[in-house]
């Protein structure tokens, strides 16, 4: 497609087969992914955080955060609260309180 290459993630499972998922065609910058591996949160080298669930066997967007200026360079989900912490290209720091889909 267009000479682009795909933005795709491979997420090991607790088992032996890892799987490849493909969220476009730029390069994904960071991710995590929530405590239960359900959710996952994904910078597509921009300034926003994409925030998809599983729905059988695809990824669904469910959410954008936005708050960042320029590029997202990193990003953590805490398994205890919850919580998604972001850092960006000029050392801004967010965090971001999930919300509960289902």
């Amino acid at each position: 497609m267009g000479g682009g290459r795909d933005a795709m993630a491979l997420f090991t499972s607790r088992g032996p087969v890892a799987e490849v998922f493909r969220f476009g065609l730029v390069p994904i910058a960071c991710r995590a992914r929530n405590e239960d591996r359900s959710q996952v949160a994904l910078s597509l080298n921009n300034n926003e955080v994409n925030i998809y669930g599983r729905a059988a066997s695809e990824w669904k967007l469910q959410e954008t955060l936005q708050g960042h200026d320029l590029r997202v360079t990193g990003i953590d989900w805490a398994p205890s609260t919850n919580r998604i912490v972001t850092c960006g290209a000029v050392s801004l720091l967010c965090i971001y309180l999930t919300f509960s889909c289902g």
